[in-house]
């Protein structure tokens, strides 16, 4: 058919089931599409596919190479991280240094312990807090931010939306496997 002519009464018909076909197939596809994903020594599922990075960073007074895989998915930002502890550093200093930094970025007004048994026994202790700051055009965040150290490395895993809720954590959490 001609793109000026007028569709005739059926083929509007057809054109309507198809288009409310598509738009509800879209409205029943999850938002968070869960994937397992692996950053060197840690594998856990994040809900997109992420984008990898390395950049070198300094924190507190250590030069450290953060390897992330980060991804955004349902209005929230999700992300593995991982740094080695440089030779003669405490690993826990260094966890601190990135904490501090991580509440720093996000200007956080407050910031909370939270208590989490790990999924497993033999899992290292995992470190959550939760916190609420402000992205870097002023808008609230709120993250959920969670530390571990194992054989001499600092992971550290976070989730950034306007208001973080259990369905956006419990799986990244819960799926932890240690490498």
């Amino acid at each position: 058919m001609p793109l000026c002519a007028k569709p005739r009464p059926k083929q509007r018909a057809s054109a309507v089931a198809l288009l409310a076909t598509a738009v509800l197939s879209a409205a029943c596809s999850p938002a968070l599409d869960w994937r397992n994903v692996e950053i060197e020594g840690l594998r856990t599922v994040l809900p997109c596919k992420p984008d990898r990075a390395a950049r070198a960073l300094s924190l507190g007074e250590w030069p450290v190479t953060v390897s992330m895989a980060g991804c955004e998915a349902g209005a929230a930002l999700f992300a593995i991280s991982r740094a080695a502890v440089p030779a003669g550093v405490d690993a826990g200093a260094l966890e601190q240094a990135w904490r501090s930094a991580a509440l720093a970025q996000m200007h956080a007004s407050d910031s909370v312990a939270l208590a989490l048994e790990p999924a497993k026994p033999q899992s290292p202790p995992l470190r959550v807090y939760r916190a609420n700051g402000q992205r870097p055009d002023g808008t609230p965040v709120q993250a959920q931010l969670v530390w571990a150290q194992d054989k001499g490395v600092v992971f550290h895993l976070a989730v950034y939306a306007r208001t973080v809720d259990a369905t956006q954590t419990e799986p990244l959490l819960r799926d932890l496997q240690w490498r």
